[in-house]
This record gives C-alpha cells, structure tokens and sequence, in this order.
C-alpha cells in the first residue's frame, strides 16, 4: 500500500505524517522512499532543516507545468518515472492545491490522507511559523514581525484555504480522499484514528492503538523535532485574534467552515468538525468562481 497525505501548510501536517507512520510499522508494513534512492540523498540528509528526516521525506509538487520531487528550497527536479515514484514513495507528502494534474498523479495512490485545521490557527501558526530559523534561512520573509506577516497575510491564507480544501472536498468521492481533522486528534484522538484505520483498512489492537496514541503526543514529537513543532493547540484565535478579524474569516471562509462545522465566533463554543454527510456543491463552487487562486500561490 502506498500513501499520499494532503495538507496546507501548518494544519498538522508533520503530526499527521508521524501517525501514518507509527500506524505502519505497527501494522508491519515498510515504507520505502524515493528520495533516499537519489544520489543527493546523501549530501541532503547532512542539512539540518525544520524536523527529523525532512531529507528523507517524499515531498510532491503538483501543478500545472509538472511534478516534481523537493527538499525543502535545497532540491526540487521534475519526477522522471511517475510509476516508479509512487512504487518506491510509499508514503508522501503534498502541499499542493487541485490542478489539472491531480486526478492522474493521485490515481497512482492507493489512500490519500487530508488533514484539516480551522483556518485562523492555520493563519496564526503559518505567521509565527516564518520566523522560525528554518524559515528564514529557506524562505525568508520581507515582513519584520510576526504581526505584520499576519496583518498583510491573513486574508490570503483565508482564501487560500477555502480554495484548497474546497476544491479538494469538492472532489472527494472521485479522488477516494479520507478527511482527519487536527481538532479531533487533540480532543477525540481514539475516534478520529478508528476512522482512519478503517480508511486505510488496517487492523490494531487496542493496545497497539494506545501505543502510537501515546507515541504521537505532541510532547513525545517535540522532542525529537523541536525546531518544527509549537504547542500543538486549537482555538487558539478566540485569545490571539481581534473581533474584526474574526469577522473577516466568516466573511472570507464563513461558509466553508460551516460545512465542516466549525464555529464561527466564540460564542458557539468548542465544536468539533467532520466531514459533511451533505455537500452544498453548488453554493460551494459558486464561491471557489469568485477567487482568483492564480493570486494565492
């Protein structure tokens, strides 16, 4: 079996690739990994970059002029053999958005793993996220603090996010796409794996699912990743953002969160998302029509 996880950047991409992880070797399942069989390999895993064996990881950019292979902002080259990438890439890793692409490169994957967070933690984490030394040294930042990254960024990432998920959610069943939400591993983390063990059709005693629950816990990632990982928190926008900005994110995302029920103002309280039993396409797409995305990226 092969895997390709699905995320935005700073939704809980690293954790949801740890679970993946810890889930098959526990399964008894190896993984194997297209970067370590290139040359560069070697030179790569010398880097020290945000977390623990980034080198090592199949990351994939998806767009229209191609696929590529990448490290960071050290390496990326076009995917030669896609056949033979998703054959030694048994677990991989995309940020990228829905393209013409997608359906063909995502049809060499047996499972494909979304992971979703509320978008103005997202936005939060990504800001203070770009002032970490990895981020400056790889993709350095013409903003001089956290808060005028987030005052000049946020509506960006908020439509970003409606964009990306949108799309995504959109083309869920002809994908064949399974949604883990960051929320529900903090607060219902055994119902939220159950699900998605059944996705991935493994099977785990409820002592081995106690194990990797226990092995995933942000306290046990942070300290073999500590570069990589914050606190490992939600809600935190109802402490760190301003009512108007609260307001812009039910104007800019209102409605995409309110598919996948996430409260829109405090007052609603700690409600946890799901998947829509019932999607809304129409009112859905109507919404992607008006964002120019070519901005977003």
């Amino acid at each position: 079996m092969n895997i390709l996880q699905i995320s935005v950047p700073k939704s809980g991409s690293f954790w949801l690739n740890t679970i993946l992880k810890k889930t098959l070797n526990r399964a008894g399942d190896s993984i194997s990994y297209y970067i370590r069989s290139r040359p560069e390999y070697e030179d790569l895993k010398k880097e020290k970059l945000s977390f623990k064996d980034q080198a090592g990881t199949d990351m994939l950019d998806i767009d229209e002029t191609g696929l590529n292979f990448r490290v960071s902002s050290l390496l990326k080259e076009p995917v030669p053999n896609l056949a033979e990438y998703s054959q030694k890439a048994t677990l991989a890793w995309t940020h990228s958005t829905w393209c013409s692409k997608t359906a063909e490169v995502f049809g060499f994957f047996d499972r494909k793993v979304v992971i979703v967070r509320d978008p103005r933690d997202t936005a939060l984490s990504a800001a203070k996220f770009a002032f970490t030394p990895y981020m400056q040294k790889h993709y350095p930042t013409t903003y001089n603090s956290v808060d005028e990254f987030f005052a000049a960024e946020y509506d960006r990432l908020l439509e970003q996010w409606v964009w990306f998920y949108g799309n995504y959610l959109l083309k869920s069943a002809e994908l064949d796409l399974h949604f883990v939400f960051y929320e529900n591993l903090l607060k219902s983390f055994p119902k939220e794996y159950d699900s998605l063990l059944k996705y991935l059709q493994i099977d785990l005693s409820a002592e081995e699912k106690k194990q990797v629950e226990e092995e995933v816990r942000f306290s046990s990632m942070k300290a073999d990743s500590p570069r990589h990982l914050q606190k490992g928190r939600s809600r935190k926008w109802v402490d760190k953002l301003e009512v108007s900005e609260i307001e812009t994110a039910s104007v800019k995302a209102g409605l995409l969160m309110r598919i996948f029920g996430y409260p829109l103002t405090p007052g609603e309280g700690d409600k946890l998302p799901a998947t829509p039993r019932e999607l809304p396409k129409q009112e859905l797409q109507e919404i992607l029509q008006k964002i120019n995305w070519k901005n977003l990226y």
